[in-house]
């Protein structure tokens, strides 16, 4: 008589710490758990980031985040940069940690309340701080706003948000305070100019906020502007033949604005303005340039003809005594150069 007993993948099994279900299991994410039961399952071998990255998909930057959280919660231990079971961290090698106790619900509730009030109290528009991991998790399991915030913002950047992603997000609506909906269509625009990149995202958000920009209107004007200012760019650039111009710079925006929205200058006259610097300087000023341009429209030129009729009547000893229009004198105007 023979007996045999198929467990078929219970065959191979790895033991799980009641604590992480009971204790971290709340406020964890799936990135969290996957780098986590992957360190379990393979417990006694030489892990390192690139590894665990290659084994459960999770971003290279986002594991030692995930680590860490398990240090929080009492799981792992850490000592130079080796971790560990907590349960195994000696005096000499790991300080001891007090367990973690779970809270009441309106304790939990009262205190992440406290934190958004403080949060937006300490708002510095010059270096503002994203909340750390524990605190996002946190927030993200109660608050209903940041959830719709986070899979809005997941649907149109076409990916799943890390931790830091939607810490930053976090950032901008409750420490810079911009309103939902400002968010989101702040998202749309950096995709709109293909830098849908949470870097992007946070640099323009908090520019935002530093000029108050916190209504659906204020935001909608703001971006008009921009692809106005963007639209303006691009015809400056290709009066002056610039190819592969890349991103303008704050300046090159602002002359790009006022030289083709306000001023209405035409490709033809900024070619001509282009050509005048360049013989003169032989590279690109665009102070100089304004100079130019600034003259003829004080002038009320608009075009090459009246422009041709301007310099030649100047031209005529009549007016020798006192010249209309002096090309010299731009030497002096904006004699801050423009850095490129």
């Amino acid at each position: 008589m023979s007996v045999k007993i198929n467990l078929g993948a219970w065959t191979s099994v790895f033991a799980v710490p009641s604590k992480i279900v009971d204790e971290g299991l709340k406020f964890s994410d799936g990135v969290k758990l996957k780098v986590l039961l992957y360190v379990l399952r393979n417990a006694g071998a030489q892990l390192d980031k690139k590894s665990i990255s290659e084994a459960t998909g999770v971003n290279v930057t986002d594991i030692p985040e995930a680590l860490d959280y398990w240090i929080s919660m009492g799981v792992l231990a850490k000592d130079n940069s080796v971790y560990f079971p907590a349960e195994a961290a000696s005096d000499s090698t790991a300080p001891k940690k007090e367990p973690v106790q779970p809270k009441k619900q309106e304790e939990t509730t009262a205190e992440i309340a406290r934190n958004v009030n403080e949060a937006k109290q300490r708002f510095v528009v010059t270096k503002p701080q994203k909340p750390d991991y524990v605190f996002t998790a946190q927030r993200l399991a109660t608050d209903n706003e940041l959830k719709i915030l986070v899979q809005e913002a997941q649907s149109a950047l076409g990916k799943t948000l890390s931790n830091s992603d939607i810490s930053t997000l976090l950032m901008l609506k409750d420490t810079c305070g911009l309103h939902l909906d400002v968010i989101l269509m702040l998202i749309q625009y950096c995709i709109s100019i293909d830098k849908g990149n949470m870097r992007t995202i946070e640099k323009i958000g908090v520019s935002w906020a530093d000029e108050g920009i916190n209504s659906v209107e204020a935001a909608d004007d703001k971006i008009r502007k921009a692809h106005q200012a963007s639209k303006s760019f691009s015809i400056v650039s290709s009066a002056f033949g610039l190819k592969n111009a890349g991103s303008p710079t704050k300046k090159q925006l602002e002359y790009s604005s006022k030289w083709v929205g306000e001023w209405k200058f035409s490709q033809p006259m900024l070619r001509e303005a282009y050509e005048r610097c360049v013989d003169k300087h032989n590279t690109i000023k665009w102070n100089y340039i304004d100079g130019i341009l600034k003259r003829w429209h004080a002038s009320d030129i608009i075009n090459l003809e009246e422009l041709k009729e301007f310099e030649a009547s100047a031209a005529k000893p009549k007016q020798q005594t006192e010249a209309s229009y002096d090309i010299s004198e731009l030497e002096k105007i904006n004699t801050l150069d423009y850095i490129e």
